[in-house]
């Protein structure tokens, strides 16, 4: 059972058969266990967003299910053209880590206890070089179907997209093809779950501001692609698949436009999503939104 608050009910019937049955019901939250995907601040399994700003700080954004974010937390001393990528547990330590790719191309695993900021001198994992042969890095949490979270990297000569599967080891597996010239994708994203059946998922936007969905299938690919929402964010430059911020345990987007406006819209759970809330404003001030 993942972190999180739970609800419960008891019913017991009378013995005698007499009356009316008698409900109890209540909350319990669970800590200590695996961690919800995104959740790096509070273990209340709600995701968090990261930004880097222009002074190199690198912070949780962090909210309580309500759909905003309301406070954060920062790890200071990072340059300021590092990339981010949220994953999951590949430490195996019930904390979720954070993957940091550095200009020269080197990419490592820092493992930040649970709650706690990353900064450059968190443990970390080598993860080798060259990283920055791929445009895109990102993680829809567990697609290969091993209950651990997974790497997607589009490389920027070619457009073909790999799968890097995390190992027990705490590293991850040499890459595998699972599409080839995604050209036309303007955006991907790792999306989480959408639809409920505990596998990673992908969204897509193209040239046309056409928002796809691709489903995972458990074993390291992703099915044929379905429209979700056609003229969809064309004036996003940061489109996150940030987990559930509103508490309804299903996957949400957050989205920065070119004014710096932040936007959530609800996940259905159905591989869909709402029409957009404004959640924030003045957010073109960070580097980074990840």
């Amino acid at each position: 059972m993942p972190n999180g608050a739970y609800t419960w009910a008891l019913t017991v019937a009378p013995a005698d058969g007499q009356g009316a049955a008698l409900t109890r019901k209540g909350t319990v939250k669970v800590t200590g266990a695996a961690a919800v995907r995104r959740d790096f601040f509070g273990s209340d399994g709600f995701g968090e967003l990261l930004t880097l700003n222009s002074s190199g700080g690198l912070a949780y954004q962090y909210g309580a299910g309500k759909g905003t974010f309301t406070g954060k937390r920062t790890g200071a001393g990072w340059p300021t053209t590092v990339k981010a990528v949220p994953f999951g547990d590949l430490s195996g330590d019930r904390c979720n880590d954070v993957l940091v790719r550095f200009a020269n191309g080197a990419l490592r695993a820092y493992r930040p206890a649970c709650g706690a900021v990353v900064t450059p001198s968190t443990a970390y994992t080598s993860l080798g070089t060259g990283w920055n042969q791929y445009d895109v890095l990102t993680s829809p949490g567990d697609v290969s179907g091993d209950g651990r979270a997974d790497l997607i990297a589009r490389q920027t000569s070619t457009g073909d997209v790999y799968l890097f599967k995390a190992t027990s080891t705490g590293k991850l597996s040499a890459r595998t093809r699972i599409a080839a010239k995604w050209t036309t994708y303007k955006k991907i994203v790792g999306a989480g779950d959408l639809n409920g059946d505990g596998i990673g998922d992908l969204l897509t936007q193209d040239k046309a501001n056409t928002l796809y969905r691709h489903y995972g299938t458990g074993k390291g690919t992703f099915k044929a692609r379905v429209k979700v929402l056609a003229n969809w964010g064309g004036s996003y430059n940061v489109i996150v698949g940030v987990g559930d911020i509103t508490g309804d345990g299903r996957a949400d987007l957050v989205s920065r436009d070119t004014a710096g406006t932040l936007w959530r819209n609800n996940g259905n759970g159905k591989g869909s999503f709402g029409a957009r809330t404004r959640i924030g404003t003045g957010w073109q001030a960070y580097k980074g939104v990840f």
